[in-house]
């Protein structure tokens, strides 16, 4: 198989750019309206590696010169789709795991360009013509050479078939697709900097040094990625707002607006199959003020009632903003990689003893080598696996009965439902997860698995 990857890279500061061309030549960064805490850096400022999620006064202590711009977040978004739709003209299954980065397979295609190239070229041709951006585009063997050749392309690339391992050779390690910092400690220690050092050391030896779970790293790097293209569309934010023709003073029509408001996001979220894992609040006054305020959704939910319920309480704690004349409520859908990650072991437990002596040795180690500030806190070291269940379900498939350790229990009440799906690599998560009552008073969580099996969640509790 072969695949074309076409990238937007950095798509909001190449947006914010298009529109005022003297950005180009500031260290830009982009801030989220509601936190004030980084969406995305300038590649100029790539030295001092600001990361999304950085706040504005970290950045400022570390580079006082910064240029601050509040993001746009809903124009980001148009432009993604408007990339989306052109490539769609090609090819209809694409998968987008970011914005501005697209895959597609280019089987059906070779039959209609005379070469790889030319479609390369018509894609970049067409993506200008319509939005004056600047695209990337790169076809190869697999997904990641054909991501890293979209990254050096200038404007297109093809890397022909069996030659993926010598593009890749010369590309630093940082070129792999999230790698563990410990992994490019541990090898930048052995004096490996390149993906092709990387690649000459033998596989065996790669499993025992770092772990099974970590050998993907090193088939990337010799040119090999099994991933197929899974059509996957990046969730993208859902802003709906509502700008009022008479302004409100008053909390109680304002709450109605926003639980029609909630009612629609419920909607839009239940029909994409997505969950809510973060929502903001924003309301602009007569001035034209803005006021902004957000909060995490832990477990991420698509249920109107829920929803209604978190807005409304961000609503009472934005205080002095009336009259109103807009209201409008952001929310950001649970993305495919936030599930089934994991942290590698720290030490191990033997025969279920607490092993006092190894943890403090251990947070001895971290703060020698990171500082003092590297240890904040620990949480369920070594949760407890999912334990199985046999489970009744009415006709609905909403679960009713239970059994644990032989004991019959009915389920009273249902709190919670939500939808876990993801396909991280090759191994799929499809996952219902229920918060109920049973009949002896608890409160317990259990998850369907795309089996049909059921398991009681200990790790929650």
């Amino acid at each position: 198989m072969r695949i074309l990857c076409m990238i937007l890279d950095q798509l909001p500061i190449e947006v914010e750019i298009q529109r005022n061309p003297q950005l180009a030549k500031k260290p830009l960064v982009l801030l989220r309206p509601c936190n004030q805490r980084v969406l995305i850096a300038a590649k100029s400022l790539h030295d001092i590696r600001i990361n999304p999620g950085e706040s504005r006064r970290s950045v400022e202590q570390r580079y006082p010169n910064a240029f601050f711009l509040t993001a746009t977040e809903s124009l980001y978004q148009k432009k993604h789709t408007q990339l989306k739709n052109i490539l769609g003209r090609f090819c209809t299954d694409i998968e987008s795991n970011a914005l501005g980065e697209f895959f597609i397979s280019t089987t059906m295609l070779s039959r209609i360009f005379k070469s790889e190239a030319d479609l390369c070229a018509k894609v970049v041709q067409q993506i200008v013509a319509e939005t004056q951006l600047p695209v990337t585009v790169a076809i190869a063997g697999n997904k990641f050479t054909a991501y890293c050749a979209s990254l050096q392309a200038n404007p297109t690339c093809t890397i022909p078939m069996g030659k993926e391992a010598d593009f890749l050779a010369s590309l630093p390690l940082t070129a792999l697709i999230n790698p563990p910092s410990e992994l490019l400690r541990r090898l930048n220690t052995f004096g490996i900097k390149t993906l092709g050092e990387f690649a000459q050391l033998p596989r065996g030896s790669v499993v025992r040094q770092f772990g099974p779970e970590l050998a993907h790293f090193h088939d990337m790097a010799c040119g090999n990625d099994n991933r197929i293209l899974k059509p996957f569309t990046y969730p993208p934010t859902i802003i709906l707002s509502q700008t009022l023709t008479n302004p409100l003073s008053d909390i109680q029509p304002t709450q109605s607006i926003l639980h029609k408001l909630t009612t629609q996001l419920s909607q839009r979220l239940e029909q994409s199959g997505y969950h809510a894992n973060a929502l903001t609040l924003s309301i602009t006054d007569e001035s034209e003020h803005s006021k902004h305020i957000n909060t995490s959704i832990k477990p991420p939910t698509s249920t109107d009632i829920r929803l209604q319920r978190i807005s409304s309480n961000l609503l009472s704690q934005l205080k002095n903003t009336y009259p109103i004349i807009k209201i409008e409520l952001k929310a950001y859908p649970l993305h495919e990689w936030h599930k089934n990650t994991y942290q590698i072991k720290l030490f191990e437990q033997h025969k279920n003893r607490y092993n006092k002596h190894a943890l403090q040795k251990t947070i001895g180690s971290l703060k020698q080598r990171f500082g003092e500030h590297a240890i904040q806190f620990a949480n369920n070291v070594g949760p407890p696996k999912p334990k199985g269940l046999r489970v009744h379900c009415d006709p609905a498939g909403i679960p009713s009965k239970l059994q644990i350790r032989k004991q019959t229990y009915m389920v009273k009440h249902i709190h919670q439902h939500w939808r876990v799906q993801s396909q991280w690599w090759h191994n799929p998560i499809e996952r219902d997860y229920y918060q109920v009552n049973i009949s002896d008073g608890r409160l317990i969580t259990l998850f369907c698995d795309h089996k049909e099996t059921w398991f009681l969640d200990r790790a929650v509790h």
